[in-house]
């Protein structure tokens, strides 16, 4: 049975209702890309939680006589060219671009979808003087703007995330406006105001709950184009600084011994590759399962 039909079949299957988040769920678990990527993710996530028990080393621990050192049974990944262990740096690397991208995206989400969601409910001046902002935004390149807001910042973890959520905000504000404007107009929306409640309630309580969906896949995929952006940002020495490891810095202070030595470069490459693949391929999925067209 193919999975349009089994999702036909779960649907109507005896005339039973099923909740919306339990019929997302189940066309989600019939995506294979989307599952093993899931499955990926929450695997990745648990390695950098569990880091400190994990990692075979201290990230931070030289050893001269074992530098650039290829990969063998004692490091797994190789060794750098201060004889850390590149596995170890790679885990706790992987924890700071991933605290990074989701700190960013809850900024931009939380400022973005706030003035989005006020334009697409009041219009008017407020609407035109907010998305003409967020044009002037999404005229400079993002990682162009990144790269300026860190600089006048400084580096660190705050001010790196800070300046990747700049570059986030338009396309949440713009998304959220869409949305709002789509169902204001609803009858629910119409009779939620002749009860008298307050524009304020509204919002929260019949305009919000409606627009999770989204929300949730806007920001699965603007996770794995921030770390990719946080890379960006350290390899040229604007993001997180040494001695924390994250990717882009392990890959930079890798790029002078590239040409004789792979491993300091390679690995933390494919981590980032890996991790992209991985969001947004769930971030597709996660459009496809939420597909209103699919609901009956």
């Amino acid at each position: 049975m193919s999975s349009g039909n089994k999702t036909q079949s779960y649907l109507s299957d005896g005339g039973k209702k099923h909740s919306q988040w339990g019929d997302i769920w189940f066309r989600l678990r019939h995506n294979v890309p989307a599952m093993i990527c899931l499955g990926v993710i929450i695997l990745l996530i648990i390695v950098v939680v569990f880091a400190d028990v994990i990692a075979p080393y201290d990230y931070a621990k030289m050893s001269p006589k074992e530098k650039f050192m290829y990969p063998c049974a004692e490091h797994w990944l190789g060794t750098d060219n201060y004889g850390r262990d590149i596995l170890s740096r790679i885990i706790y690397g992987g924890r700071i671009s991933l605290l990074v991208s989701v700190l960013a995206v809850v900024i931009s989400l939380i400022i973005g979808g706030f003035l989005g969601v006020l334009a697409g409910y009041f219009g008017g001046m407020y609407d035109n003087i907010a998305m003409r902002v967020m044009d002037i935004l999404m005229g400079i390149p993002s990682f162009l703007l990144a790269v300026c807001v860190s600089a006048a910042l400084g580096t660190g973890i705050l001010n790196t995330a800070i300046a990747i959520a700049v570059s986030g905000i338009p396309s949440y504000a713009r998304l959220l406006r869409a949305q709002v404007m789509a169902i204001k107009g609803g009858e629910y929306i119409e009779v939620a105001r002749s009860l008298g409640n307050s524009d304020m309630r509204i919002i929260l309580k019949h305009i919000i709950p409606n627009v999770l969906s989204p929300i949730i896949v806007q920001s699965t995929l603007n996770i794995g184009a921030f770390i990719m952006a946080i890379s960006g940002l350290s390899f040229v020495g604007l993001g997180v600084q040494p001695p924390i490891p994250e990717w882009g810095s392990i890959m930079s202070a890798g790029r002078d011994f590239f040409r004789d030595f792979y491993p300091i470069v390679t690995f933390p490459g494919i981590a980032i590759l890996i991790t992209l693949v991985s969001f947004n391929l769930l971030g597709d999925g996660l459009r496809d399962a939420m597909d209103p067209k699919l609901r009956q």
